[in-house]
């Protein structure tokens, strides 16, 4: 098992219309592992043989266990990668996510208002160069327009750049305003060229194409084979073990209450009921959990 993504709350200081949580496509926990269990956790992922810590949410930097988690994550040899909306950063939490010397910072950036507010802590956090910086840029049925000024900022400040589709389940009631299915050809005729070029840049020609395929904008391309439960696992801020985001009927246990060998073991059997991607659609290509790997 090489990658987690720990999921150390589902709190957060904003409420992203097209959020798993928002939409009712995942539902909250019902407590949060504190401190001593975080670390307990981070350690039976380690015994499994995770290299490759993802800390995300909700947003991670609500808690001042984050971190912690972070440095102890780095003592034990894993890349490190955390995903944050930016808000909570001052100079100072900055400077401290920096002194953990982390590997990358993902920011979830989706509008100019919320780009520029995080210029002022981009220099501490890209520490030297030694951590990379990446934009998640969402495009919804709103937002099409603002996307290429989104990843004109970006490209100005040498951050890596991800432009993944808003997922909105049916029967939210914000489908038909943010879903990407709405937008008509005028705002397709902005993203495509911006998909494209995004792809060339980054290496991601798969990935767009399974986008367009799903939006109706290009043939019928899906992924032979998926990672989740076999490369990689889900940590909710519960201690719930599960093998993919959205497949919750294939939890592997609680990391807190059963054997570290135990979980990889239900891991490995759930693999295989997700390997093949017969479950692909919207919910994944949203995530971009790896494009190498779907």
């Amino acid at each position: 098992m090489d990658t987690a993504f720990m999921m150390v709350t589902h709190r957060c200081n904003r409420i992203c219309p097209f959020c798993f949580y928002t939409t009712g496509h995942l539902s909250y926990p019902a407590r949060e592992m504190g401190e001593g269990e975080l670390m307990k956790s981070l350690a039976s992922l380690d015994s499994i043989g995770v290299r490759r810590l993802i800390l995300t949410g909700g947003e991670p930097l609500l808690r001042g266990e984050t971190i912690p988690l972070l440095r102890r994550a780095g003592e034990l040899g894993m890349a490190r990668l955390l995903l944050t909306n930016g808000d909570p950063f001052d100079d100072h939490l900055a400077a401290q996510v920096a002194a953990c010397r982390i590997e990358g910072v993902t920011l979830s950036v989706n509008s100019l208002a919320e780009a520029r507010r995080l210029d002022r802590c981009i220099p501490l956090l890209r520490n030297g160069g030694a951590t990379w910086l990446t934009a998640t840029i969402v495009f919804t049925g709103r937002n099409a327009r603002e996307v290429d000024l989104l990843c004109e900022w970006a490209r100005a400040r040498a951050m890596g750049i991800i432009l993944q589709p808003a997922f909105i389940p049916g029967g939210a009631v914000c489908l038909s305003e943010f879903s990407p299915h709405s937008l008509d050809d005028a705002g397709w005729s902005v993203l495509i060229p911006l998909l494209d070029r995004w792809a060339h840049d980054a290496g991601t020609t798969r990935y767009a194409e399974y986008i367009m395929a799903l939006y109706g904008r290009g043939p019928g391309a899906r992924p032979s084979s998926c990672g989740m439960g076999s490369d990689t696992l889900v940590l909710d801020a519960d201690g719930m073990v599960y093998a993919c985001f959205h497949r919750r009927d294939l939890a592997a246990g609680n990391i807190l209450e059963e054997p570290p060998e135990a979980i990889a073991a239900k891991l490995r059997a759930a693999a295989s009921r997700v390997c093949t991607a017969p479950c692909y659609g919207e919910h994944c290509v949203s995530l971009f959990c790896g494009h190498q790997s779907i």
